[in-house]
């Protein structure tokens, strides 16, 4: 993964990181020793977040603890750079109350994997 992010293969919003710091674990502490591979949001990123919230409302929680929800950010880099979303969330049928990443993606064209596949296409052997 690391030489992913050093090829900028591996990307994400500066949002992921801000998640992640949540948590302040081992997580957090070998993402922030990688924060080249962390990208501000630019005005076109920010277009298409203003899109996924005003077509998809319920996506976005009513609450966070501190304000900060990175999925449609990570979407919306995605969209922007033409990249693939990879996620461990499956999608959810017609009748769910809130979308999950997968959902989202499919409705802005956006190939979206689980990271399983990943290792898969990277031919990653363990």
């Amino acid at each position: 993964m690391i030489d992913l992010a050093q090829n900028e293969r591996l990307f994400a919003p500066d949002e992921v990181l801000l998640e992640l710091e949540r948590g302040g674990d081992e997580l957090y502490k070998w993402a922030k020793e990688l924060d080249f591979m962390f990208i501000q949001p630019n005005e076109e990123m920010q277009h298409v977040v203003s899109e996924i919230v005003e077509r998809y409302p319920l996506f976005v929680p009513d609450e966070s603890s501190d304000g900060i929800w990175a999925d449609p950010y990570v979407i919306a880099l995605a969209k922007v750079n033409n990249a693939v979303v990879v996620t461990g969330e499956k999608p959810v049928g017609p009748g769910a109350k809130r979308l999950k990443i997968p959902n989202i993606c499919q409705e802005f064209q956006i190939e979206c994997i689980e990271f399983l596949q990943l290792i898969r296409l990277e031919g990653w052997k363990y």
